[in-house]
């Protein structure tokens, strides 16, 4: 159990949504056990460990993509289906790129929950698919299919996509990889302004000092929640000893 200094600083009825003793097994294996935290509106939390240390597990549990013990408790406003008010941008090697898209495609998904399947997009959601693609710098490439796109362009495309949905819940599993250090600065300004619209966002990163630079919050996790908090009070030798090293809990 987390003491309170640890926790992020707000009162609970401010939180999007409260993550208590959250567990997770793949068959025999634990992949996560224990973890605690919860993620407030103007949030940018990294969350940060080695391979295998149960991030992207975190974030598919809080979708309920996977079987978990613990609770997931959203905020009032985001009921009654919370993730429906989730944007989620998955890791992209873990994608189908060959799949016969273009770009206006992939960003025009995220309006799919307000327009219905087999319906024509209004002009308020083609607005907000150009705007959200003007923001990703892709407007030229709208009609190129992602087949064709570099891996910087696919990222943004997915960033794109995730805009477009208009959520209050912001998760991101790795988007930096396979991204040159402009798409990564590009990334983080675009996320950054998500955080200042009060938008609360959760990102796996390996990059510890873009975490350092331009996050407001860390979670440092190996197999449990180890620290979280401000990156200055999160890191610690200490601490990051206790992410870093086999076995940490």
């Amino acid at each position: 159990m987390m003491s309170d200094s640890q926790r992020f600083p707000h009162d609970h009825s401010s939180r999007l949504v409260d993550v208590s003793n959250l567990s997770v097994n793949y068959g025999q294996t634990t992949a996560l056990e224990g973890a605690s935290f919860h993620l407030c509106p103007r949030e940018f939390v990294a969350i940060i460990g080695p391979n295998g240390a149960g991030k992207s597990t975190l974030l598919k549990a809080m979708l309920g993509l996977v079987a978990f013990r613990g609770t997931v408790q959203f905020a009032q406003n985001l009921q009654p289906k919370p993730t429906e008010q989730i944007a989620y941008v998955p890791q992209a090697r873990a994608l189908d790129w060959a799949f016969p898209l273009t770009v206006w495609d992939v960003v025009m998904m995220a309006r799919v929950r307000q327009i219905g399947w087999l319906r024509r997009a209004s002009q308020v959601d083609r607005e907000i698919v150009i705007h959200a693609l003007e923001r990703a710098d892709l407007m030229d490439l709208r009609t190129r299919s992602i087949h064709d796109l570099s891996g910087g362009q696919r990222q943004r495309a997915l960033l794109a996509r995730m805009m477009a949905r208009e959520a209050k819940l912001l998760f991101l599993d790795e988007p930096f990889h396979g991204v040159d250090t402009p798409t990564q600065n590009r990334i983080l300004e675009l996320l950054e302004a998500e955080r200042q619209a009060g938008k609360g966002i959760l990102m796996v990163t390996h990059d510890l000092e873009a975490a350092r630079n331009w996050c407001s919050h860390i979670l440092l996790v190996n197999q449990t929640v180890i620290a979280s908090g401000k990156p200055e009070k999160v890191y610690t030798p200490e601490n990051i000893a206790r992410t870093f090293s086999r076995g940490a809990s």
